[in-house]
C-alpha cells in the first residue's frame, strides 16, 4: 500500500469534520512546497542578476 492510499484509508475513518480538518493541513503543506519552490526560483534568479552586474572593479569591495 503507498503512502498516499494510507493516508485516505485513514481519513475515511475520520468524522467529516475532522477530514476538512485534514484536507486543509494537507493544503497547508502544499502551499509550503509551492512557498519554497518560489523562494528558490528568485534566489537563483537574484543570483544571476547580482552576478551580471557585478565588475572585476567591483571586487575592491570584498577586500577588508
Amino acid at each position: 500500500m503507498s503512502t498516499a492510499e494510507a493516508i485516505f484509508e485513514k481519513a475515511k475513518a475520520l468524522p467529516d469534520e475532522r477530514q476538512i480538518e485534514a484536507l486543509h493541513y494537507l493544503n497547508f503543506l502544499l502551499s509550503q512546497e509551492q512557498a519554497a519552490a518560489e523562494s528558490g526560483e528568485w534566489a537563483a534568479f537574484s543570483g544571476a542578476h547580482l552576478a551580471k552586474q557585478y565588475t572585476p572593479e567591483d571586487a575592491v569591495y570584498d577586500q577588508d
